[in-house]
């Protein structure tokens, strides 16, 4: 390669309508790198302010209102900006983060929330009042299963120009940018300030999931676009629907077993940056089983022992990557930072993110490459993308003579852009960076969030080399030792060479759970540095292959570690996971003593004591105290293991797992679940699997055979990539559903395409399935071909792990702590990842309310008719492979709305993301009624019923002539009706009525996609008896006049066009009512004859045939 020369911010040259300057793409490393921060001198903050930290931090508890909502925990919470010390050797950063506010139920602290020393106030005008104040990662929720969690959630973040987010903001990112009107708005782009809440792992009804299109704006911003098209409040709470109001309601029902789970932001386009600003907070749900196993009871059956197992509900371990702005570095390593609480004029300690897309190619350079490139370029790249919006420009740094090494054209991507990813160099944990937890030789039980937004952590435990560097400030070993990189003696055949030293391994791993809760059988992890497999004949050649505690993004474990046998040692929690994972890019791993890599546009080494290091996370210092006796693992195994006489702890948390495999034999009592690859797994090339599903207790019932529905990753350049510059980009998609090597492809979709994943519910709000199983399952097999290991995230449904296959047939079992019930999967190149999905849509019993379809347009960053923008590279094809001309934005139903996406947040943003649309039948109509009109030839049936649902697309009126059918279809009608009237001319029969609500889910209107029709059940059967006569409708509008000679002249309207005549009534001076006379058929008047003066009249008349009387009309009086 050529020597590079990186340009100073004063030769760079600004975009002529931005203000931002143009990045030296082949010169510069356009990124930037935190302070030199000594590790491990402030503590690490806990949950509530008893855990409170020497710098101020903190988890706050969120405290219930039990009151409002009876039978629910409520909650008001807010996201508001404000600035937190994280690191001694640091300023304040400032954040966006969540709080919770005093209300008249729950004041707390009461403490005025302010934004740059100005109040913040209430959408209603009021000062906003906090529990506590805001702090990093706060407020977590505790919650208790089938206790439902309500929230009131207010977008109280600055408006107007103080409201753009303090991190750079690429708006050609799907929904960061410019609306559905155009530059006829104004101003014209979404705002900056929008956020929701998303809680992660529910499975609440869809209109609280915080999807993608459901955030908020905070109330007086001045935006044609106030909050986002799926925005549903909670149809029972307290709610005045102003979509400018800045407030949002959502419902959790929490009928789920005992998990970690986490909330954060998910708005449209911005993701990636709120979440990175501190927009995420703890959710732990705890049920009967876990606190039979903490306290030592048993009410639930799993614990006749009494034995206290589980230390606590456990100290969480939020793991992050960050990286602070150095003020006196940041404009040499990136001269066109522009971003942070004081834009364009460094500040440090604000949080970095990357914003210039680099490159890795070089067509000018004799290798190639760019040297300080970080992603692949689309127009450079094999196959070239030729068909881009904004292709190579002119490079206003070429300099032939003076710049050499400056190419003559560069990319026309923006700045800022957004990365392929943002991997940083400064671990945090519960939002300090490098920070030290000090425990007593006993067990522990840590609850594990990885909240990174991009990397992967691979956490071991070592010994602290106290032969190494030892921290003046606190007289604490630093660093690991490790073993030679050419190879050590002595050390076990499988462990690889410049890693950390074996013999100081410390305590082992034992997981209880994960994401989806507890485990089939505690898992002992010893700790293990990360290999790769480097078999060359194996087609997933590179894939990790051993690891440690490995925790993808959004990935939770929960664990147990026993410091018993080290009392008085000094322990670093230590990662080794590569980033980008599995295919390492050295510039992202930061560690003691590694390589000067600043010619490639990397940091300088780093020396012991200090960062950047995202390897030592933190250290954990045991006392020299007496230590406790060792825990007993054995306790814990049989505690969840189910027996002849106790309950088993997966067996009475969980729904019975879908595929049977012989993992699961303990959680069950049986031995007989299948250990055969035949049976347990699914074979790369099966297209559907037969297999015998459980029961509840274990028992394998008779085979059911599933379709396999054939799921697609691609993230390779040249064929997935951002069709406006050039960019990487990673889509979903389908595979042919039978696929062979003469019919092999893939069909991708972007975000904002027709659904493709529609999954069928029942009347009862149960899924069922397409296929054979009673409960919703599906089979998917997510084909992965591309490059980079993703962590897919489903929301709503609970999934099995079932196992994942190479392309050359290699088996895969899952990892024994990748069992039981996740919805956070590795999915890995190269390799079939084969999930089982459960959907676990909420009950009746646990919604008290109706909920409605999510009805919206494809893209709704697009006006209505605009024609949609198609996938790469050659544009749309339906499910089976047909190609479309076009699709114009149009609305489509969503059904119950959720989505799947990759967890690696900058990969969801390019476009790595589906909708999911459940189709959930209607409730039935109700209280229909009949009613026989006219006579002759023009005999007519009306009916009329009650409409129970909220989410029917149609009415289906049906006929018979006997009650038990066969039915015949009337009609079909639209949405909301309650009356239909079917002429039957002079029919003569007896007919029997009936109706039915439909819900059509999918695209209907674009040929070739996938949509599903799911039926309420029938309303009640009304008869009607065509030859009998039907009473007349009453008359009305009744009037009495008195006339000259003792007379009273009665008028009234004929409603009812089958009377044979009319019954005349009076009461004289409030008397019993008596006949007087009748009128004929069709008459309107009469007139009384027979009064005398002084006498008080009153009247009244009904319509009479042969079936009987009317109802009476109104009365009229008169005074003679």
């Amino acid at each position: 390669m050529q020597t590079k020369k990186s340009l100073d911010q004063a030769a760079l040259v600004p975009y002529p309508n931005t203000g931002y300057l143009i990045p030296d793409y082949f010169g510069t490393a356009n990124w930037a790198y935190s302070p030199p921060l000594r590790k491990f001198i402030d503590a690490m903050p806990g949950l509530g302010q008893g855990s409170k930290n020497a710098l101020g931090q903190y988890i706050p508890i969120a405290v219930p209102d039990t009151k409002t909502y009876p039978g629910s925990d409520y909650y008001e919470i807010a996201v508001v900006e404000f600035k937190e010390k994280m690191h001694s050797d640091l300023p304040q950063t400032t954040l966006r983060g969540y709080v919770q506010l005093s209300t008249a139920v729950v004041p707390g602290a009461h403490i005025a929330l302010t934004h740059n020393g100005v109040p913040i106030v209430k959408g209603d005008g009021t000062q906003a009042y906090g529990v506590d104040a805001p702090h990093y990662m706060g407020p977590a929720i505790i919650a208790a299963r089938d206790v439902p969690v309500r929230i009131k959630f207010h977008n109280l973040l600055p408006t107007g120009a103080e409201g753009n987010i303090f991190l750079p903001v690429d708006t050609t990112v799907m929904g960061a940018g410019m609306g559905p009107q155009g530059m006829d708005a104004m101003p014209m782009d979404y705002t900056q300030n929008r956020a929701n809440i998303h809680l992660h792992g529910n499975n609440t009804v869809w209109i609280s999931d915080g999807t993608p299109h459901q955030w908020i704006t905070p109330a007086g911003e001045d935006t044609p676009y106030p909050q986002g098209v799926s925005v549903v409040n909670v149809p029972d709470m307290e709610n005045a629907d102003d979509p400018r109001d800045g407030i949002q309601t959502l419902y959790y029902t929490n009928a789920q077993s005992a998990r970690l789970m986490f909330y954060h932001d998910h708005s449209y386009g911005i993701t990636r940056l709120n979440v990175y600003a501190g927009e995420a907070a703890a959710y732990l749900l705890t049920d009967k089983v876990e606190q039979d196993l903490i306290h030592g009871t048993n009410t639930t059956g799993v614990n006749p022992g009494l034995q206290k197992l589980l230390p606590e509900l456990g100290i969480p371990l939020v793991i992050q990557d960050k990286t602070f702005v150095d003020a006196s570095t940041i404009l040499s390593t990136d001269p066109t930072w522009a971003w942070g609480t004081t834009p364009r004029t460094p500040n440090t300690g604000d949080l970095w993110y990357p914003h210039v897309y680099s490159p890795a190619q070089n067509p000018w350079d004799p290798s190639g490459a760019n040297a300080f490139g970080r992603w692949m370029y689309g127009p450079w790249f094999w196959p070239p993308t030729t068909n881009i919006e904004h292709g190579p420009i002119p490079n206003p740094y070429y300099d032939p003579v003076n710049a050499p090494e400056q190419p003559p054209m560069m990319p026309a991507t923006p700045n800022p852009s957004m990365p392929g990813e943002a991997f940083m160099d400064t671990p945090l944990v519960n939002g300090t960076a490098y920070p030290y937890l000090e425990v007593e030789p006993k067990a522990y039980r840590f609850r594990i969030l990885n909240a990174a937004d991009d990397r992967f952590f691979n956490l071991q435990m070592y010994v602290a080399d106290s032969s190494g560097y030892i921290s003046p400030d606190t007289g604490y070993a630093t660093e690991v030792k490790m073993v030679s990189a050419c190879g050590t003696p002595g050390i076990p055949a499988d462990w690889p060479s410049g890693v950390p030293d074996p013999a100081l391994k410390g305590p082992d791993w034992i997981q209880i759970g994960t994401e989806g809760g507890f485990l089939p059988a505690p898992v002992v992890i010893p700790s293990q540095p990360i290999t790769w497999n480097l078999n060359a004949t194996n087609f997933n050649f590179g894939n990790v292959d051993q690891h440690s505690l490995l925790i993808g993004t959004a990935e939770r474990a929960d664990v147990i570690v026993d410091f018993s046998q080290y009392a008085g040692k000094t322990l670093i929690l230590y990662n080794d996971a590569p980033a980008a994972f599995p295919a390492s890019d050295p510039r992202y791993d930061y560690y003691t003593g590694n390589p000067d890599q600043t010619a490639e546009g990397g940091a300088p080494s780093t020396k012991p004591g200090y960062g950047p290091n995202t390897r030592t996370i933190m250290q954990i210092r045991v006392a020299a105290s007496a230590p406790a006796p060792s825990y007993d693992i054995s306790a814990l195994e049989t505690a969840f293991s189910k027996t002849d006489t106790k309950r088993g702890v997966f067996e009475a948390t969980h729904d019975p797992i879908i595929i049977p495999q012989a993992a699961y034999n303990s959680a069950y009592n049986v031995n007989n679940l299948p250990a055969d690859a035949a049976s347990a797994y699914v074979q790369l090339q099966e297209f559907s699997k037969t297999f015998s599903p459980i029961d509840a207790s274990g028992v394998l019932q008779p085979p059911v055979t599933l379709q396999i529905e054939p799921k697609a990753l691609q993230d390779e350049m040249g064929e997935v990539y951002d069709t406006g510059y050039g960019r990487m980009s990673g889509m979903l998609g389908l595979e042919f559903p039978v696929t062979s090597s003469n019919l092999n492809q893939f069909v991708v979709y972007g975000y904002a395409s027709p659904p493709v994943e529609i999954i069928k519910g029942t009347a009862n709000l149960n899924a069922t399935p397409i296929g054979s199983l009673h409960d919703g399952t599906q089979i998917w097999k997510i084909t992965h071909n591309g490059v980079d290991t993703h962590t897919i995230h489903t929301h709503l449904f609970s999934a099995q792990l079932i196992n994942r296959v190479a392309w050359d047939g290699a088996m895969l079992p899952p990892d024994p702590n990748e069992l039981g019930w996740k919805e956070t999967f590795r999915v890995n190149p190269l390799e079939h990842t084969i999930i089982a999905l459960r959907p676990s849509i909420p009950s009746p019993a646990q919604v008290p309310f109706e909920v409605p379809n999510s009805v919206r347009l494809i893209d709704p960053t697009m006006p209505e008719g605009a024609v949609l923008t198609p996938p790469p590279p050659v544009g749309w094809f339906d499910p089976l492979g047909n190609p479309i001309n076009e699709i114009t934005n149009h609305y489509v139903n969503f059904g119950w709305e959720y989505v799947y996406h990759c967890h690696i947040l900058a990969h969801e943003e390019m476009d790595m993301m589906h909708a999911i649309a459940f189709a959930v039948p209607p409730k039935a109509p109700s209280s229909l009624a009949a009613n026989l009109i006219g006579s002759f030839f023009n005999k007519r049936v009306v009916l009329a019923w009650t409409d129970n649902s909220a989410n029917e697309t149609s009415f289906t009126v049906q006929r018979a002539v006997s009650s038990s059918g066969p039915w015949t279809t009337l009609a079909t009608l639209p949405a909301d009706s309650t009356s239909y009237t079917d002429s039957i001319g002079i029919g003569i029969n007896t007919y029997y009525y009936r109706v039915v609500a439909s819900n059509t889910v999918g695209d209907t209107a674009t040929p070739g996609f996938p949509t599903m029709t799911v039926d309420s059940g029938f309303s009640n059967v009304v008869k009607v008896i065509s030859n009998q006569v039907q009473p007349p409708a009453a008359p009305s509008n009744l009037t009495a006049i008195r006339l000259t000679g003792l007379r009273v002249r009665l008028t009234w309207r004929d409603n009812a066009n089958n009377e044979t005549g009319f019954v005349i009534e009076r009461s004289d001076n409030g008397g019993a009512y008596t006949v007087i006379g009748l009128g004929y058929l069709g008459s309107v008047s009469f007139t009384d004859r027979f009064v005398l003066p002084g006498h008080k009249y009153t009247y009244r008349i009904a319509a009479v045939n042969a079936g009987g009387m009317s109802a009476y009309s109104n009365t009229a009086t008169v005074n003679m």
